[in-house]
């Protein structure tokens, strides 16, 4: 079960991160730092199809691993919640897949798919933020935890911030949007590395 939680987390990181990649790559004058990655997988996109397809897969796949996290990680409610937090992380990265955002991710008379999109993954990053800071809260009582502590607020403090400037007002918001996905992918590193260690280590 650890090899399987493990791998799925590099998995789903890894998915994500070549979809944006190579999606960026094939899109003509995309800007990383001026532009959300849903463009990428919006409705018109010649990169659409396969970009949304990429969060579905990566999203599932992120999704359970929270979920056997839950099994692996020693029974506390507040380690629940966390971890219940996460999984909608990843669902919300899946049903940014299912439901695109209009092209450019345009909000001016926006589809009901793409205010879906926009509901969607907005609660997901929300529910990822804060799943990271009750993780980290829930193992730092715990001798073999206080490292993911340390983690969670190396993470959780960018990606709170990246989270604030994730709008078109501001001029970077491609940049801001990638500082919260690399902090969330930091800190599921860190945790997929934690879950590989023996049993009662976890604890």
């Amino acid at each position: 079960m650890r090899t399987i939680a493990f791998a799925c987390a590099l998995l789903s990181l890894l998915i994500l991160a070549g979809a944006t990649i190579a999606g960026g790559l094939a899109y003509p004058g995309y800007d990383h730092l001026r532009q959300y990655i849903s463009e990428l997988g919006a409705t018109g996109a010649e990169t659409g199809p396969a970009v949304s397809l990429s969060f579905m897969v990566s999203g599932a796949l992120l999704a359970a691993f929270w979920l056997m996290c839950a099994g692996l990680f020693p029974k506390s409610p507040l380690l629940l919640v966390g971890f219940g937090l996460s999984v909608l992380n990843g669902l919300g990265l899946f049903f940014s897949g299912v439901f695109r955002c209009d092209f450019r991710c345009s909000l001016e008379s926006p589809s009901r798919a793409a205010m879906l999109h926009e509901l969607l993954g907005g609660l997901g990053y929300l529910a990822g933020l804060v799943g990271v800071l009750v993780i980290g809260l829930a193992m730092r009582s715990r001798p073999a935890g206080r490292g993911l502590f340390n983690v969670a607020l190396l993470c959780g403090v960018p990606a709170a911030m990246g989270l604030g400037l994730l709008q078109p007002a501001f001029e970077f918001y491609g940049a801001a949007q990638r500082v919260v996905e690399l902090s969330l992918a930091v800190w599921t590193v860190a945790v997929a590395l934690f879950v590989r260690r023996p049993a009662g280590a976890v604890g």
